[in-house]
């Protein structure tokens, strides 16, 4: 079944409009997170804020916003507003704040809380200046190449989002670490320095790899053989799942008044950094290449939470555990010589550049009834265009989330169960192209077909058009292997009537389940379709995977809640394919920002009124 998934995004901004209220300087822009789940003009709800980059229009931020509840076939939209963060709401001077900023150009919140950047949207009295919202739809973004969206804002300039899959909660354990540093290269004239240093975690944006802040140590004073002192992060924050992740440890000189010079730095994959050998030290390395001291990891851990409990007992609560407990929590160990060779996910898949394609087959037999009469599946009312059937209201609900997924936007479709010259076809072309465009194609050469000399007849067979799919699904995978990708095809069959050749589609079904194919029916019309039954009944020793998956178009009331229903077994079934064939996801997709052309700036009142 189709399961919430966690989501990482980051923000960068480029050519924002000056709003800075003082004569010199520039803004200091901002971003704040909204969602507004599967509707649009649903009420916002904040889910983060990033940090604030001082004098700086073309803003990288440091900070990943996770976005919870992701599901495939469900649209989620959320809202990035940006803001020039006014510095007197905090009672702190904007040069105090600035000074609070991370070294190495990483930008980072500091001392700037929550209620400073926040201030005043519960009350309606949010008094930073708005630079501009927008708008984004989470399919579409994860559906464009590199995972990465644009669009323009109100005030000029645009917001660029990035969307990468984020471990599950917990599912890493914890890292628990220390580190220590012997010779370090004495920064001062007068005096000896006091060494601390920041873990950052190297996140690939479009704007090319940047550095996210994920640790600061603690200061060891006037001493050039650091200790420092022992640490815990969440595998999540640490590495996101990627043992090959690079990190950077940058040891800097505290100064006064929270100022800091570098001395040097280390980079190594989290894999190096997990497996360390203590007494084998890193070199640091300064600016000018030149070595500056040596870094030893004495400790590196990851532990993951196992509750131990006596056979039988019941554990106690939470307050009244004590060490000695047999029920207690413990920590374990997992072995240095550690691989994260976990099953892939779906989104693993998109985001390494897999390609969703779509096929549609429809039915016209005669079970649909006479389509110029009213009430019968395939009725278009004469005077109101804008209703439509059921047949369309499908393919646009499906077709449009879909169609996010797949770059070239062409899709075949084809009909069943009609007769032309006297000869019923199992499968034919619908429409003048072998592939049309976009959803309004698809709906195009459906109400085409009404325009040539068909009759409707029996019987409703779902085999040609499965084994047309299976051959379809193939050749699509077969060109994306040439270019070093791989592409998934789903086969959305809208039908009235049931089948009734139920050991012949069986078997075809069977043989599809080779192919890189999803196959999704929906029952159309007011008919018993209890003999569909066997469509979502994957029998054990059937000799292929389960590929199908069958509903009743009337079960649902509106859109979302089909698509969801349609669709949420196409992750598994996608990630069964690959991985039973071997095939691994390719590295995440980079897309340059350059290539990025913005869309249109929202101009909806809605935006105008952000937060009051």
């Amino acid at each position: 079944m189709g399961q919430n998934r966690r989501l990482q995004l980051s923000i960068t901004a480029k050519k924002l409009t000056n709003l800075h209220y003082a004569i010199v300087g520039k803004s200091n822009p901002f971003a704040i997170v909204t969602v507004r789940g599967d509707n649009p003009d649903n009420a916002p709800t904040v889910i983060g804020h990033t940090e604030t980059v001082y004098n700086n229009l073309n803003p990288t931020f440091a900070t990943n916003i996770i976005l919870e509840g992701y599901r495939f076939g469900v649209p989620l939209y959320v809202e990035v507003g940006l803001f020039d963060f006014k510095s007197k709401l905090t009672g702190k001077t904007e040069r105090d704040l600035s000074a609070q900023s991370s070294s190495m150009n990483v930008s980072v919140t500091g001392n700037v809380t929550d209620s400073d950047v926040l201030t005043g949207i519960k009350d309606g009295t949010f008094d930073h200046k708005v630079m501009g919202t927008a708008l984004f739809e989470v399919g579409e973004v994860l559906g464009a190449r590199g995972n990465v969206a644009a669009k323009d804002i109100q005030t000029g300039g645009a917001v660029y989002i990035h969307i990468e899959r984020s471990t599950a909660e917990g599912d890493l354990g914890q890292m628990k670490f220390q580190l220590r540093a012997h010779k370090i290269y004495n920064k001062r004239t007068l005096g000896t320095s006091s060494p601390f240093f920041e873990l950052f975690r190297r996140v690939e944006r479009p704007t090319g790899a940047s550095w996210t802040n994920i640790y600061r140590s603690n200061v060891c004073r006037g001493d050039l053989n650091p200790v420092w002192e022992s640490a815990s992060l969440d595998m999540e924050t640490f590495s996101n799942g990627d043992m090959d992740r690079i990190i950077k440890i940058v040891v800097n000189d505290h100064r006064k008044g929270g100022k800091s010079k570098m001395i040097g730095a280390v980079e190594m994959s989290v894999r190096h950094f997990v497996e360390a050998i203590p007494d084998q030290p890193f070199e640091i390395v300064g600016k000018e290449g030149k070595v500056v001291g040596n870094l030893e990891i004495t400790r590196a851990d990851i532990l993951k939470a196992t509750a131990r409990s006596t056979p039988g007992s019941t554990p106690a609560p939470q307050e009244q555990r004590r060490p000695s407990q047999a029920n207690v929590p413990s920590m374990d160990i997992i072995p240095k010589q550690i691989s994260f060779g976990k099953r892939p996910e779906f989104l693993d898949y998109i985001s390494g550049g897999t390609a969703i394609s779509l096929a549609v087959a429809i039915d016209f037999t005669a079970s649909n009834g006479n389509p110029g009469q009213e009430g019968t599946p395939h009725y278009f009312h004469p005077e109101a265009p804008n209703a439509w059937n059921d047949y369309e209201k499908a393919i646009f609900a499906v077709g449009s989330i879909l169609a996010k997924y797949d770059a070239d936007q062409k899709f075949p479709v084809w009909g069943f169960g009609a007769k032309y010259d006297n000869v019923v076809r199992h499968c034919f072309q619908c429409g003048d192209d072998v592939e049309v465009e976009g959803v309004d194609g698809i709906l195009e050469a459906y109400r085409g077909v009404f325009q040539t000399p068909l009759t409707m007849s029996y019987p409703t067979d779902f085999t040609e058009v499965i084994r047309t799919a299976g051959l379809y699904a193939s050749h699509e995978q077969k060109t994306a292997e040439e270019e070093g990708k791989s592409s998934y095809t789903i086969l959305l069959i809208l039908t009235a009537g049931n089948v009734e050749n139920v050991r012949e589609t069986k078997m075809e079904l069977n043989n599809a389940s080779g192919s890189p194919l999803s196959v999704v029916i929906v029952g159309i019309g007011d008919a018993d379709f209890s003999r569909m039954e066997f469509l979502d009944d994957h029998d054990p020793s059937d000799t292929g995977r389960d590929i199908t998956k069958f509903v009743e178009f009337s079960d649902y009331k509106s859109y979302n809640a089909l698509t969801e229903a349609v669709l949420d077994e196409i992750p598994d079934q996608l990630v069964d394919f690959f991985v039973e064939k071997g095939v691994r996801p390719s590295k995440a997709e980079v897309e340059e920002i350059e290539n990025i052309t913005p869309a249109a700036a929202d101009d909806d009142e809605r935006t105008l009124t952000y937060f009051g």
